[in-house]
C-alpha cells in the first residue's frame, strides 16, 4: 500500500501518462476491459458445468460443482472490483501512528 504522498504522486504520473500518451492510455483500458469480459465467460462456463458435474459424477461432482460455483463466484467479485478504479482516491486518507 503506498503512503498518502506516494498515491498522490502516482495519480499525478498517471494523469500526465494518460495526458502525453492517449493511444497508450486507450490500450490500457482495452486490455483491462478484455480481462474482465473473459472473468465473466469463465463465470458463466464454470456455473454452466456445475449441474453436470451433480448430475454425472456423485460425491465428487458434488465436490467439484461447488467448486466451480465458489470460483465463478470469485471471478464475478474480481469483475465488479476491476470496474472500480485502480488507485484510491486522494481523499482516501488513512490514520498513520505519528509520534
Amino acid at each position: 500500500m503506498l503512503e498518502p504522498r506516494e498515491g498522490q504522486e502516482f495519480d499525478g504520473m498517471m494523469s500526465q501518462l494518460r495526458d502525453s500518451d492517449p493511444e497508450f492510455a486507450r490500450r490500457v483500458e482495452r486490455m483491462r476491459l478484455r480481462r474482465r469480459r473473459r472473468w465473466l465467460i469463465l463465470a458463466i462456463l464454470l456455473w454452466t458445468v456445475t449441474p453436470f458435474c451433480l448430475i454425472f459424477g456423485g460425491w465428487t461432482g458434488v465436490l467439484e460443482a461447488v467448486l466451480a460455483v465458489a470460483y465463478g463466484a470469485r471471478l464475478m467479485r474480481k469483475r465488479s472490483k476491476a470496474g472500480q478504479p485502480s488507485s484510491p482516491s486522494s481523499t482516501d486518507q488513512r490514520p498513520t501512528a505519528e509520534a
